[in-house]
């Protein structure tokens, strides 16, 4: 047996070494090519099996230390080869048309001597050119009849496409080669005549645009040109932009608009611009050329949540469940833009996220699944069509919309429609139906001004494709239905706005005022030279100053409605002109311990302080202004915020016996902040509070348009400096009762209910707060025109639309821009 064994051994290697003389491979490779269904490609048809004249399958195979490399070029989509050394050997294939590579795959295979022959399949991919085919036409009756045929060198392929503007663009991927693009033109059943001809050549890897021109009679095919449909939604940062039909492209760093270079793309284009014209090269956009006019439609994002003042809180949904009231047509964009449900009156559809996809529910099944990167578009039939969106209570919408996945797990749905539809339930929403009707010409003016401004000038909702949204973050949109008050003061203003400097002025309003209207830098930190601080009153010679904090404290005191309208101030029968909110003396050193940026002042030897700056009697004139006459000149040459920014700063101003509590900054006593943005407890105990009380408040600083910047809280221990948002952050109504001037109550305010307002401390017969009130007056930011005032300005003084826009906005002017 152990013979045998040797016999065999020896007969082998005697095989092995005859081979290796005959100059014959030690292993055998065995290739074979996998092609994808040609029916899923827009391509001509190919027997892969028996090539026709002009196609090869040319083969490259490498072994990866480099030692061997052959190729073979064969009518064949399989190969056996012999080889000679053992190793890694990285196959490639490909099937050329022409010397154009038409299919391509590769694949790495290892042979060695326990499996001598080695079988390996290559999966191959087409190598595709991108096209994208738009249409330009100034006559779409000229286009009866006719279609655009594409043909290529490879025989039998034909792509015939009717000439119609509803089915365009075309987005299609093709072989590279050289391509014949006919015009046709229908004569009969049997015969077309040619009306336009060229040949073009696309090579593989790159991306194509062509425009097919009609104009003046004239056809013409217009290369790295594209008339495109309407831009929906752009990220500045990627320069990558979403149009409605023709998808995602990038902008070059060398863009142009209108023929100007080195500009500011994101501000002058925007979500809803349409009919314009770019310029392609290497399959980025170079040039965008369009006809600057005013929007005509704006895209509105639609709240899933509100807060109890109406701001936006969300605009995520789990699922959309939309009923369409007249036919609707559903539409998706993912690789192409495609139709994919006709939706009858009545019908039920609900859109929904379903893992890293959008599925479409309707009453005939399912539909999708959709990429979580795909837009799906609602567009209806007739310009009457509506929809009831279930999640926002049922409420009629008019107009298109769109859905897409937001990066907070759901959906968004961005509703589009005329700006002037859009009005309708702008002003129904945002004024009473039993306001003058010139109020209501005034709102409609200034909601329309608002809105363009808005849609040319507000990016914040650009990635997700809105100009903004429903809630009065912006503007109440649907709130309240329609009315006809609201819809004849629409009408009658149609295409009316207010201008300035040619662009739609910023027409900012709000509620109800306080009688003092407040300064846009304060509100929104800009400058607005047609919007500044002023007494709202209709007395242009109104004896009331408010030049100094205890003449404001009297007026927002003052609730005397009678004296107040004989004063010319037309809201002060509106519950919102005055109202206050209490507060306890403990509340308010509670909330101080949790702000930041604070600056306090240690007053634990304070009859030393007092004798030697007397501080809390020289800032207590200051604040109240009791200052006799022949120092208003001090006054005016000091500013009070200067004094006490002094005093702080001082070091003398600090006496502890806790060498650890004095402070090592230039200014020996800045505020102190934890790294985590909280504030430092290391300089002062604020925990002990069981013999610290509130001794005053004061206003220390306002600015020009009366906003409160600073405040003082004196108690017995020390004093605590507090700025700007911290100030409103102290007087939070979070959880408090605010009582209106007519005595209604109301606890579901989380912020004030306007920022013009003074404090008054109530003292006890020791000197100490026994509570603190604020008292104010308004209802809103304050800024442009108070919706209030503009009814009673129209009531009770005659003033008609155009002449409360002057009041409110003087500068700008009335405008019919369509």
């Amino acid at each position: 047996m152990k013979g045998k064994s040797t016999l065999s051994l020896m007969f082998l290697l005697l095989l092995l070494f005859c081979i290796k003389v005959l100059g014959q491979g030690y292993f055998a490779l065995d290739v074979s090519l996998k092609f994808p269904e040609i029916v899923d490609y827009n391509l001509p048809f190919i027997s892969f099996e028996s090539l026709e004249e002009g196609f090869s399958y040319v083969y490259q195979i490498n072994l990866v230390d480099g030692s061997y490399s052959q190729t073979f070029t064969t009518k064949s989509p399989v190969l056996s080869v012999n080889l000679e050394n053992q190793g890694t050997y990285k196959i490639s294939a490909v099937l050329t048309f022409k010397n154009n590579v038409l299919f391509f795959g590769s694949s790495d295979v290892t042979v060695n001597y326990d499996i001598p022959t080695k079988k390996v399949e290559v999966t191959m991919t087409p190598n595709l050119v991108k096209i994208l085919l738009t249409l330009d036409v100034d006559d779409v009756s000229a286009l009866t009849g006719k279609k655009v045929k594409i043909t290529y060198e490879y025989p039998d392929f034909t792509i015939v496409i009717p000439l119609n503007i509803n089915t365009f663009p075309v987005q299609m991927e093709l072989f590279p080669g050289t391509y014949r693009f006919s015009i046709i033109e229908e004569k009969d059943v049997n015969s077309n005549s040619i009306l336009f001809s060229t040949d073009i050549g696309f090579q593989s890897g790159s991306f194509y645009s062509l425009m097919i021109s009609f104009k003046n009679k004239k056809i013409s095919l217009l290369s790295n040109l594209a008339k495109m449909s309407k831009i929906v939604a752009f990220d500045a940062t990627t320069r990558e932009v979403i149009f409605e039909k023709e998808g995602k492209y990038k902008l070059s760093n060398i863009l142009s608009i209108n023929g100007k270079s080195n500009v500011q793309w994101s501000s002058l284009l925007y979500p809803g611009i349409s009919e314009f014209f770019v310029t392609f090269l290497n399959g980025e956009i170079t040039a965008i050329n369009y006809v600057e006019t005013l929007p005509s439609n704006v895209r509105v994002l639609l709240s899933s949540k509100l807060s109890s003042t109406g701001g936006l809180v969300s605009s995520n949904f789990d699922y959309i469940t939309v009923k369409v009231s007249e036919p609707y047509f559903l539409f998706v964009l993912d690789n192409t833009y495609r139709q994919v449900a006709n939706l009858q009156s009545g019908e039920l559809i609900r859109f929904q996220r379903h893992f890293d996809a959008i599925i479409v529910e309707t009453n005939n099944g399912i539909i999708g699944p959709f990429g979580i990167k795909s837009r799906l578009y609602l567009k209806p039939l007739g310009i009457n069509s509506s929809v009831e969106i279930v999640e926002k209570g049922k409420k009629k919408y008019f107009g298109s919309f769109e859905i897409v996945a937001n990066n907070d797990g759901g959906l968004s749905i961005i509703n589009e429609l005329p700006v002037e539809e859009y009005l309708k339930t702008v002003v129904s929403s945002e004024m009473p139906s039993t306001y003058h009707p010139e109020a209501l010409k005034a709102q409609a003016v200034v909601a329309r001004t608002y809105t363009l401004n808005k849609i040319l000038a507000d990016r914040r909702y650009a990635r997700l494709g809105a100009n903004i949204d429903d809630s009065t973050n912006f503007q109440a949109y649907n709130f309240s239905p329609t009315n006809e008050k609201a819809t004849n003061a629409v009408i009658g203003t149609r295409g009316e706005i207010l201008v300035y400097q040619s662009k739609p002025a910023a027409t900012f309003y709000y509620a109800v005022s306080g009688g003092y209207a407040l300064s846009p830098e304060d509100v929104f930190r800009m400058k607005i030279s047609y919007i500044t601080p002023k007494m709202i009153a209709a007395e242009s010679e109104l004896a009331v100053f408010l030049d100094d904090e205890q003449a404001i404290t009297n007026f927002l005191k003052n609730s005397n409605v009678l004296m107040l309208k004989s004063l010319g101030f037309p809201e002060a029968v509106n519950s919102y002109f005055r109202w206050r909110v209490e507060y306890t003396p403990e509340e308010i050193l509670q909330r101080i311990s949790s702000l930041k940026n604070l600056s306090v002042l240690d007053l634990s030897n304070s009859e030393d302080l007092k004798q030697k700056f007397k501080f809390t009697e020289v800032l207590a004139d200051f604040i109240n202004l009791v200052l006799t006459p022949n120092l208003l000149e001090e006054r005016n040459a000091t500013v009070i915020s200067e004094l006490v920014n002094d005093s702080f700063k001082d070091s003398s101003m600090m006496t502890t016996t806790d060498p650890s509590m004095i402070p090592t900054t230039e200014e020996n006593f800045n505020m102190t902040e934890q790294k985590s943005g909280t504030y430092q407890h290391d300089y002062f105990d604020f925990s002990d509070k069981q013999h610290e009380v509130i001794v005053n408040i004061y206003i220390t600083q306002r600015t020009p348009g009366k906003y409160v910047k600073e405040i003082v809280v004196e108690t017995n221990k020390r004093l605590y400096k507090i700025s700007d948002e911290q100030v409103l952050k102290l007087f939070s109504p979070n959880g408090k009762k605010v009582i209106l001037q007519n005595g209604i109550v109301r606890s579901d305010f989380t912020t004030l209910p306007s920022s013009f307002f003074t404090v008054d401390v109530v003292k006890n017969d020791d000197g100490y707060a026994e509570k603190v009130v604020l008292y104010g007056g308004g209802f809103g930011h304050g800024i442009g025109m108070s919706q209030v005032a503009a009814n009673f300005l129209a009531k009770d003084y005659g003033w008609d639309y155009t002449t409360i826009l002057t009041f409110f906005y003087p500068g700008t002017v009335l405008s019919k821009v369509y």
